[in-house]
């Protein structure tokens, strides 16, 4: 059975499989999609293969348009970011291996959305409780988390 997430505003996920092994979505990124912070993931590797449209990838340095039939690989530790800067959506395959406590993340983000949450301290608050599977690769970014993060946590 699969379910949606949605994690924000513009991104949205249907779980194709989860395992302790295996977290894989198909993800769609809407248009002119708003550019997330670079983060890193300590204990998962992400790959990717752009099914429809055009996703815009941050790392490594540069960014880096992929269309589709194209993949990419993100390995842990990696500090990326990625969003659709096209006019069209774009849709992906994305597998996180091994799956960790993505899903648990990725839920409580898309609780953030459905209960109208989605302003800066609620989300430094689920940043803060899964800091262990998405950590902003940004000092500020981190500094915020860690203040705001305990506030978050306690609504």
């Amino acid at each position: 059975m699969s379910s949606t997430l949605t994690l924000n505003g513009s991104e949205s996920l249907v779980v194709r499989e989860s395992t302790a092994d295996r977290f894989e979505v198909e993800a769609t990124y809407e248009p002119r999609g708003s550019r997330p912070p670079k983060h890193v993931h300590s204990h998962h590797d992400e790959e990717f293969t752009v099914l429809a449209g055009t996703i815009r990838v941050g790392f490594a340095g540069r960014e880096q348009d992929f269309t589709a039939g194209e993949s990419f690989v993100v390995p842990r530790g990696t500090a990326h970011h990625m969003w659709n800067a096209g006019d069209e959506p774009a849709v992906l395959r994305w597998l996180s291996t091994p799956a960790g406590r993505v899903e648990e993340l990725f839920t409580a983000m898309d609780r953030l959305q459905r209960e109208g949450r989605s302003g800066l301290v609620p989300l430094a608050g689920v940043l803060h409780r899964y800091r262990d599977v998405m950590r902003p690769t940004s000092s500020l970014t981190r500094a915020a988390v860690r203040v705001l993060g305990p506030l978050g946590a306690r609504r």
